[in-house]
């Protein structure tokens, strides 16, 4: 039997000894020090003093133990008098014993001293992307996606780098290899590096941004596969079926909501009835605040978008309304439904059923119906484009909730 990784590697051994199983591994290993030792998968173990911010103090073996506590209880000291993390980190650039501590400090502070703070890409990947996950990208996969790009492509000899010391062939070298096996991710990882850098320039850790255009790169023309989707013919049968099945009322009512709307399942989970007018049925999802990347359950483009339900639908909604605030609550949690199991359950009809396709069969049958497309467009809310995008600037809520009205009837018949 494997015995359980310790939450503290307390000992020189105990760090020798560690076998990395996943990169950036993080473990305490100074007590109330607030000392950590990272491990990467290339073998490499860092420690790591975490006040303010996390601060670098060097690599084991080089750096020991016993220095990088001594050098902990240095930072911790020095911060208590005001010393700040930017100085801090420039000290232990120039020292790395706790003996010669006070002294770098002293240097640093000096008025005029312009010692090089040194960054590693990996610190200024960090610095930026704690800084400006929250602000960039909606909380989920969006955000997730430059962390985890960052982790699993760029090769521990770039990450280790100093920030300045990065050429343009290094970058190329990484990105085209990314081309030539995951052709969909290499520019989004290009996107990502160029920020980095561009953040680096302003923040004083280099002058250059490296990365090379977009056309720099033997990329080739990869086949676009679009979003499967159930042909449109086939949804009154799919709307049929749930009924068939045994999904809680709150499941079966979720998934016909998101055939009769076209909204992402994410959105449809987490309606609220605080968004419902009862005399009506008009659900109104609420706009995203200009910078705010953090609320779940609205648009993904952020607008205000409004749906009237039939009477009859609507009644069938109200019936699950209880005390909680979502329309369609869990049968075990005091939460919703999850986006999941709802595509699991569409999955268990047609395992090709995928969230955005449905919009694409919606749109489908708009077209079978005669109804123009930037009206099934403004349903679906996707942007307009081209001339309508310039000049379509009328109230479409009658039409909307005709069409709503209208694939009802198709949906159930």
């Amino acid at each position: 039997m494997v015995s359980e990784m310790p939450k503290q590697l307390t000992t020189d051994t105990a760090i020798r000894k560690w076998t990395i199983s996943k990169n950036e591994e993080t473990y305490g290993c100074g007590g109330r020090l607030a000392l950590y030792v990272r491990g990467y998968l290339s073998g490499r173990k860092t420690f790591y003093w975490r006040g303010k911010t996390w601060l670098k103090l060097g690599d084991y073996p080089a750096l020991s133990l016993a220095d990088a506590r001594e050098l902990a209880l240095a930072c911790s000291k020095h911060s208590k008098l005001g010393v700040s993390s930017q100085e801090l980190a420039k000290a232990i650039v120039i020292r790395t014993k706790a003996s010669d501590f006070a002294e770098a400090i002293r240097t640093v502070s000096d008025e005029g001293e312009q010692t090089e703070l040194v960054r590693t890409y990996d610190d200024v990947f960090n610095e930026w992307y704690q800084r400006n996950s929250t602000r960039l990208w909606q909380d989920g996969p969006s955000r997730r996606r430059p962390l985890s790009m960052h982790q699993i492509w760029v090769p521990e000899e770039i990450k280790q780098l100093p920030i300045q010391d990065i050429k343009r062939q290094d970058v190329f070298r990484l990105i085209q290899r990314m081309f030539d096996e995951v052709h969909d991710s290499a520019g989004k990882q290009l996107g990502y590096m160029a920020r980095v850098f561009e953040y680096a320039i302003n923040a004083g850790y280099t002058d250059v941004n490296p990365c090379p255009p977009r056309k720099a790169f033997e990329a080739g023309v990869k086949e676009v596969k679009p979003h499967a989707f159930l042909p449109y013919d086939r949804m009154p049968e799919l709307w049929n079926w749930i009924a068939t099945r045994d999904f809680s009322p709150a499941t079966a009512l979720a998934m016909k909501t998101v055939m009769l709307t076209g909204h992402r399942i994410s959105v449809v989970v987490q309606a609220q009835w605080e968004h419902f007018d009862i005399e009506s049925g008009c659900w109104t999802v609420p706009a995203r605040q200009t910078s705010d990347k953090t609320t779940s359950g609205l648009m993904k483009s952020g607008r205000e978008f409004r749906v009237t339900f039939p009477e009859e639908f609507f009644s069938c909604l109200l019936q699950l309304k209880q005390e909680g605030p979502f329309v369609f609550p869990s049968p075990t949690t005091q939460g919703h439904v999850t986006p999941n199991a709802t595509l699991k359950a569409f999955k268990a009809f047609d395992i090709r059923i995928t969230n955005h396709g449905f919009r694409n069969s919606i749109k489908t049958w708009g077209r079978s119906q005669g109804i123009q497309d930037f009206i099934m467009d403004a349903y679906v809310d996707h942007s307009l484009t081209g001339l309508d995008k310039s000049y379509r600037r009328e109230d479409l809520s009658v039409e909307l909730s005709q069409t709503t009205a209208k694939l009802f009837e198709f949906l159930r018949n």
